[in-house]
């Protein structure tokens, strides 16, 4: 064979085996990528979890976090800190990596878990090419160095323990496919339960569903367990829940001045929750400020054309049951049929501030729309006529409206209700020993739990001194939908100070993290299309 032809033969299979190999190096190079790409970081979320924060952006929702004006004043909610470590530490991150945090890495989560305080979480990070050594490193770099790292074996995977400022302990799972971190050492171990055992958040059924239809093109969406929510102050001797339904997913946005919750409730049975009694409701129409004093700085307004549903609803809550006498349950069920017989298709509650700055509560009101007035007033009369007194009831609170404070309310005619709990049940307040005083006013019945409440909110009626057209009101509805089954709007600075037995309608969260939330109007709105729920929230930056 001649030499020629014998350099040929070699060239061109050399070129073949080159080829060859960069094909097999690609392909094997492309399927690691793609196994990077395509890790669940959700199959090693423990399945106790009661909420999860998910984002593809991380480095761009810190910097929106950071471009808030409440972040710029200093006001900072600490629920995790864990991600307050990720906020303040993100820059040096970021100086360590000049072309920026690789794809994988800028997948996050955080899983919250019971009992919820801001060192109850797990942080979850993919990890692309390189990032493994990077982050190792960051962490040794701000590790604190009064103790050495010490490392442990649990069901054959490493946990990594490094000592932090202020005493505190970082436990870490890494793996050159992901960083699982948490101030919590057994948190760690049931994430590495989860990822063994395949029995992880996305394997159970209710989860695996609401996040296959998961919207890819937000910032950041939060997954909220809500069958049970903690309601009003630490300091209620009454510690009620509040049963929600099933899982929720909220779409969080930012802007400046706002930040915007947008939800939907998956799942739904038969049980009595909230989202079941709104499901059953024709929406209302429209905002109530007309019929809102100028002062109020709490408000909400119910759908109740189902009024069965809302109250077996209501009627569960702990503080309509604290004291639930056979006679205080006869008096309830009169009243519901009355209500059923007369009430329209919504009720308004609310809290305002009185003119007596000496008066040591809020004024109170829940107003309902009446069908028929004086048909309305005659059954009431008679049901008062009608009812047996009490055996041993606390006496009826003597007290008299200052009607030189009030002088447009002079005139209006009041009852005292025997105990009762529809009030309570709507509104949670338990003054006045369950004693109710109502007003007919305008086609509605005014029911409160004293009667300075009802005179303060007759005279600012009368005088036209009503929250329609205020900035903050308009501002707030603004970002709301006009028809809904639920609404409420909170004014945190002046809630975060009231009594406890006026603030049982807002959830334990909110006071818990009271020196962030004081600074804002909260709005909280659900909206039903075809028996779906839309949970929605707002948060307004007051400044």
């Amino acid at each position: 064979m001649k030499l020629r032809l014998i350099i040929r033969i070699a060239v061109i299979v050399s070129i073949v085996l080159l080829c060859t190999g960069f094909g097999v190096y690609s392909f094997f190079r492309l399927n690691e990528v793609e196994s990077q790409k395509d890790f669940n970081l959700y199959t090693l979320v423990p399945q106790s979890a009661i909420a999860v924060l998910e984002t593809d952006r991380m480095a761009e929702l810190v910097d929106g976090i950071n471009q808030l004006s409440c972040s710029k004043d200093n006001h900072f909610l600490y629920a995790s800190e864990l991600f307050v470590y990720l906020k303040n530490y993100l820059h040096t991150l970021l100086d360590d990596t000049p072309h920026g945090l690789s794809r994988q890495m800028n997948k996050m989560l955080i899983s919250f878990h019971e009992p919820d305080t801001p060192l109850n979480q797990v942080l979850y990070c993919s990890l692309g090419s390189g990032d493994y050594e990077l982050v190792e490193s960051f962490i040794r770099k701000y590790s604190s160095s009064a103790f050495p790292s010490k490392f442990f074996d649990y069901r054959g995977e490493e946990i990594s323990i490094y000592p932090m400022p202020a005493g505190r302990f970082l436990a870490a799972y890494f793996t050159p496919d992901f960083l699982a971190i948490s101030f919590q050492k057994r948190l760690i171990e049931q994430v590495i339960d989860a990822r063994l055992s395949k029995k992880s958040l996305i394997d159970m059924p209710s989860f695996k569903l609401m996040h296959a239809g998961k919207n890819t093109n937000v910032e950041a969406t939060v997954y909220v367990r809500i069958k049970s929510v903690d309601m009003g102050k630490n300091t209620d001797g009454i510690r009620s829940q509040t049963y929600l339904g099933s899982w929720a997913e909220f779409d969080l946005k930012l802007n400046e001045t706002a930040i915007y919750c947008s939800g939907i409730s998956h799942g739904s049975d038969t049980t009595s929750t909230f989202i079941n009694a709104l499901r059953r409701q024709q929406p209302v129409e429209g905002f109530p400020g007309e019929r809102l004093p100028f002062s109020t700085f709490f408000y909400d307004c119910w759908a109740i054309s189902d009024m069965d549903a809302m109250c077996s609803f209501t009627a569960e809550q702990e503080y309509a049951k604290a004291t639930y006498s056979d006679y205080i349950k006869e008096r309830d069920e009169e009243w519901m049929e009355f209500l059923k017989t007369y009430a329209g298709d919504q009720v308004i509650s609310c809290l305002f501030e009185p003119k007596d700055t000496l008066n040591e509560y809020p004024c109170a009101v829940m107003s309902v729309p009446v069908k028929n007035v004086p048909q309305a007033e005659r059954r009431l009369q008679s049901l008062l006529y009608t009812s047996p007194k009490e055996v041993d009831a606390p006496p009826v609170p003597q007290e008299r409206p200052d009607y030189h404070l009030y002088p447009k309310a002079w005139g209006h005619r009041y009852y005292v209700l025997p105990r009762n709990t529809l009030l309570t049940q709507l509104t949670g307040i338990t003054e006045s020993a369950l004693y109710t005083y109502v007003c007919f006013y305008r086609g509605h019945l005014l029911m409160a739990p004293d009667a300075v409440s009802l005179t303060a909110y007759i005279d600012a009626m009368e005088n036209g001194e009503v929250l329609e057209d205020t900035a903050l009101y308009e501002e707030g509805i603004g970002s709301l939908s006009p028809s809904y089954s639920f609404v409420m709007m909170v004014d945190m600075e002046r809630m975060v100070e009231q009594p406890e037995t006026y603030v049982r309608l807002i959830p334990n969260f909110f006071f818990r993290q009271a020196k962030f939330f004081r600074h804002f109007m909260l709005s909280i709105q659900f909206t039903c299309v075809e028996e779906v729920v839309y949970p929605n929230l707002v948060l307004l930056y007051k400044g």
